[in-house]
């Protein structure tokens, strides 16, 4: 009996299949030949303790201690203007701190080392340290300088714009509202009035009679419940529009028994109502021939 033919058929490997396994093959050869290769010496790692390492950290810290000085460090201010962060980088204690916020509240200036101490009550110690910080606006250091005085004061009717403007504060437009509104007040006579001119402040009007005086004028008041809209356009600072929301104003109250009903009026502001005051009166049913 003959010994039987083996079929391989079922033991063949399809090209795929032959190529995938040299490929598996081949990643396995190479593990083998890298795992075998020795460890070298001189692969790179960072030694913490290293020359180089110390050195950055050294320019590290530099750099971080330099920015924290550069915050710290103190510039010179003026010390009207310190803030509640500024008060507390400086220092300074709650109740002082109180003692300024108050003080300039209140529209004051502080304008010298020894005004600070008065006003914050802060210690010699602290002055001593910081004091030389402070840092004021050049006029205040520089001495006052006093408008030139005339020999003898004129009449704002009799000045003209060039000799206006030699007043500290008195530029072309200033000067010409001034003179406008003498021509048509028929003068500037009271003080109410020269604070109606656009522009002119308390201090200015200060300025402005050391050098001028007021012009003379005769006043005859007037009822309000008998003028029309054209009569009070002639008192300074009432417009033709202002006039005839005060006519309409009187007409629909059937007259005024004072004039401090006006105020009731919104355009009607208090120095105006001064300058009003100066010109009218208000009386019901006038006798006639008063």
């Amino acid at each position: 009996m003959g010994i039987p033919s083996l079929k391989y058929s079922r033991l063949r490997l399809t090209k795929m299949e032959r190529g995938g396994f040299f490929i598996a093959l081949f990643l396995f050869s190479m593990m083998l030949i890298v795992e075998s290769l020795p460890k070298s010496s001189d692969s790179f790692m960072i030694e913490l303790d290293g020359k180089e390492v110390a050195a950055w950290l050294a320019a590290y810290d530099s750099v971080i201690e330099s920015n924290v000085q550069r915050g710290q460090r103190m510039y010179p201010f003026n010390p009207n203007f310190i803030t509640p962060a500024k008060a507390d980088r400086l220092g300074m204690s709650a109740t002082e701190f109180t003692r300024f916020q108050k003080f300039r509240q209140e529209g004051n200036w502080i304008n010298s080392r020894e005004d600070f101490r008065r006003v914050t009550q802060v210690s010699d110690a602290w002055l001593n340290e910081f004091s030389s910080l402070f840092k004021f606006p050049e006029f205040v250091n520089k001495p006052k300088l006093e408008p030139p005085v005339q020999a003898k004061k004129i009449p704002f009717s009799l000045a003209n714009q060039e000799q206006l403007m030699r007043i500290n504060g008195i530029g072309p437009a200033i000067s010409q509202r001034i003179l406008r509104a003498g021509q048509k007040w028929g003068g500037i006579g009271y003080e109410q009035e020269l604070l109606m001119i656009y522009g002119v402040t308390p201090k200015l009007k200060d300025a402005l009679l050391r050098s001028f005086t007021f012009d003379e004028k005769t006043l005859v008041t007037r009822n309000i419940n008998t003028l029309y809209p054209s009569d009070l356009t002639e008192i300074p600072g009432i417009s033709f529009s202002l006039a005839k929301s005060i006519w309409e104003f009187v007409q629909l109250r059937q007259g005024l028994k004072d004039l401090e009903e006006l105020q009731g009026l919104e355009q009607i502001q208090p120095l105006l109502f001064e300058v009003i005051q100066l010109y009218l009166y208000a009386m019901k049913n006038e006798p006639e021939g008063l």
